[in-house]
């Protein structure tokens, strides 16, 4: 009995050590491993009302797991996603989430949250204004201009279409004498010359015809300034206070000054120089049809 017994004990110690072994052998052959991945981030469950910006377009991952998972696994089988559910607009920090695939282990992710801005997502019509860029002969001047569509629908986040001013169509004539037409892009700009960018365009250039007149005649008309706003401590300046304007005598006959846009400078904490646009006139060439504004700020003795 005493050595059957044994023959049991010796029987159970060499299963253990086959087992110890066998993992030791499968250990060997497949050992612990890492791998780096490039995973793209996703939005979810954003309200239709909502658009966002400034959320990053991918997430860097370390995975860890054995070798023969981990060089199975690529970044399409790793989720990225930040859940947007809940959100209101404005500037929010929210959580970047990563799933990832069984048997591995996350090791390293290069950022836990975001903060990202949510906007309600505004659709707005604007007139287009025509921009002449360049100069035509001097006793030449548009005598028609049409530009078709002559509006344009701008839509993407609130916060941009609200700071929206004045949509231009750049219209060049220089080397013109005779009649054209072109596509012409179109950009949208602040009250202040700023370019604003980030908003999609419908369409985002237009059609523009040309009708180019000659033997103009010629006069010289001061500016209009109207300033609204806290304007105690400010003080608006234009650079040129006149300009020419060329077109048919009788047009221009009835034409003794020209009113520049209203500038409200009520929220202008800094001094700054920029570009305004005269407001177009039907067959009458300005020339400018742009001025420098100059917002000056007096200071305290």
């Amino acid at each position: 009995m005493n050595k059957i017994d044994k023959k049991w004990q010796l029987k159970i110690i060499c299963l253990l050590l086959a087992i110890v072994l066998w993992f030791v052998i499968i250990n060997e052959q497949n050992p612990l491993s890492e791998g780096s991945y490039t995973v793209p981030i996703t939005v979810e469950n954003l309200d239709s009302q909502y658009i966002t910006s400034n959320v990053p377009k991918t997430v860097y991952v370390r995975l860890s797991g054995p070798r023969n998972t981990i060089i199975n696994v690529g970044p399409s089988d790793i989720k990225a996603y930040i859940d947007l559910s809940n959100v209101q607009e404005g500037d929010v920090e929210v959580p970047v989430h990563v799933e990832i695939p069984s048997g591995t282990e996350l090791k390293k992710q290069s950022m836990t949250s975001t903060k990202i801005t949510v906007d309600v997502y505004t659709v707005k019509e604007f007139k287009l204004t025509p921009h002449i860029v360049g100069k035509l002969d001097d006793k030449d001047f548009i005598s028609d201009l049409k530009i078709v569509p002559e509006k344009v629908v701008v839509s993407g986040a609130r916060r941009l279409i609200q700071q929206v001013d004045k949509a231009v169509v750049d219209i060049p004539v220089s080397q013109r004498s005779s009649d054209f037409a072109i596509m012409a892009p179109i950009h949208l700009f602040q009250a202040d010359g700023t370019v604003i960018e980030g908003l999609e365009m419908t369409p985002w250039q237009s059609n523009v015809k040309v009708a180019i007149g000659h033997d103009a005649a010629a006069k010289t008309v001061p500016l209009n300034l109207k300033v609204t706003g806290s304007t105690s401590w400010k003080s608006v300046s234009v650079q040129p206070t006149s300009v020419q304007i060329r077109g048919s005598a009788d047009t221009l006959k009835n034409i003794d000054s020209l009113d520049l846009p209203e500038i409200d400078v009520e929220n202008m904490t800094e001094e700054k120089t920029w570009k305004a646009i005269i407001p177009p006139i039907e067959g009458v060439v300005i020339d400018p049809d742009d001025v420098d504004v100059t917002l000056s700020i007096k200071k305290d003795e």
